[in-house]
């Protein structure tokens, strides 16, 4: 069991990356649809929406590693035995 403290601490970082993503996409959003075609600015938008969720993943992934890596041992560990 984690205390609420440990648990925090180890989402932090990808929940800055998580709002960093969306300010990044509002942004950019913002500027291809005023300067874009609206056809490629849509696209444009979901491309880069679907890479910051995935920068945000593989940053919660990274963060996490120790305690996923624990998890599927406890499920794991009874099956060997």
């Amino acid at each position: 069991m984690t205390t609420p403290g440990a648990f925090v601490a180890r989402n932090a970082k990808a929940v800055v990356s998580a709002v960093g993503g969306i300010i990044n996409v509002l942004a950019v959003s913002a500027a291809l649809f005023q300067f874009a075609p609206p056809q490629y600015a849509g696209v444009g938008t979901a491309l880069l929406a679907v890479m910051e969720a995935l920068r945000s993943t593989n940053v919660w992934i990274v963060r996490n590693e120790p305690a996923l890596v624990a998890a599927i041992d406890e499920i794991v560990a009874p099956e060997a035995g």
